[in-house]
């Protein structure tokens, strides 16, 4: 089957000779010619027998978690962490909320609560969801968001609008982008969509219908990289060398194990620390790991390993350890 290359024609492509977003029939493709997670490996995924699964049950650890809502009300610069990969961050005057799961979703009960009512993440100015998985892109909570909200903007990528149409109550005001395109923000502050290692699915017949990536926001001096969901590839080195100041990458660090199985589609924390020091970032936020019981590790051991690493001297940038409502100035 020929593959073809798909972008989105309004919007600018910033990297010299990319073609766009390699096709193979309806569903997109990894570059690199290595497969991310196939239905074979979900079967596997399914039968896997845990050696940590008494550690798993007894571990304990809780994400330190703060009650909080006055950073909708600030007028100030900074990023928040609402769980999982979901986070409020304003940058230049301009609202963001990445990856909206907020509730339980199927088969997954969320651990620690939102750090304030849902309600009062309305009327942000951007959405961002990296792909379509119901840990990234939660229906109830994108139904909340929209409910009676004309205002808010979905920065989303190719092929994903269709689905977010819905789950958003028929809102008009989506863009879709493929890797290494910037966005129409007509704003102070740019956005750009850019590559990932991972795929999508919402349902049984629509894996990699829509495609994957990560962000970079760029406002008032400061860069953001946020990172989604990805395994190691070499495309923190291409995100890099277009944007070489970085200031804070929030990337994930958890949902890693079986390293057989998902080594392919998520980053474990040694690598995500590989991760940092290709994109040469300042700050480090880890993300992914203590909201919902996701990987096959104890739920925990992403948050214990990561702050050995930084014992031991492996992290170059500041390691900044989130609360679920914990508020970092930028």
């Amino acid at each position: 089957m020929t593959i073809r290359y798909l972008s989105n024609p309004m919007l600018p492509i910033i990297k010299d000779g990319w073609l766009g977003n390699p096709m193979k029939g309806r569903s997109f493709l990894n570059t690199r010619h290595k497969k991310a997670i196939s239905f074979t490996k979900l079967i596997k995924l399914r039968l896997y027998k845990n050696s940590q699964r008494e550690e798993r049950r007894n571990d304990t650890f809780q994400v330190p978690f703060f009650k909080n809502d006055s950073f909708m009300d600030s007028d100030q610069d900074m990023i928040v962490w609402l769980g999982h990969a979901s986070f409020f961050i304003r940058i230049g005057g301009v609202t963001f909320l990445t990856d909206p799961s907020y509730f339980n979703f199927p088969m997954r009960t969320r651990r620690i609560p939102p750090p304030c009512d849902v309600e009062k993440f309305k009327f942000a100015d951007y959405v961002l969801i990296s792909h379509m998985h119901h840990d990234h892109a939660d229906s109830r909570s994108l139904r909340q968001i929209f409910k009676g909200n004309k205002k808010t903007k979905l920065l989303v990528p190719l092929k994903s609008s269709g689905l977010l149409k819905y789950l958003t109550r028929g809102s008009q005001n989506i863009q879709e982008a493929g890797w290494f395109q910037k966005y129409d923000t007509s704003s102070s502050v740019e956005v750009y969509f850019m590559p990932a290692f991972h795929w999508s699915r919402m349902h049984a017949f629509d894996s990699n219908r829509s495609l994957w990536g990560s962000f970079i926001i760029r406002g008032n001096g400061k860069t953001i990289y946020f990172g989604g969901d990805t395994a190691w590839n070499d495309h923190f080195f291409e995100i890099a060398e277009l944007f070489p100041d970085i200031d804070y990458a929030i990337m994930p660090i958890g949902a890693y194990k079986p390293r057989s199985i998902m080594g392919d589609t998520h980053l474990s924390p040694d690598e995500t620390v590989l991760a940092a020091n290709a994109l040469n970032t300042k700050h480090l936020i880890p993300m992914h790991y203590g909201t919902y019981p996701m990987g096959f590790e104890p739920i925990g051991e992403p948050y214990r390993d990561i702050c050995n690493m930084k014992e031991n001297g492996q992290i170059s940038c500041s390691l900044n350890l989130l609360g679920v409502g914990e508020e970092l100035f930028i």
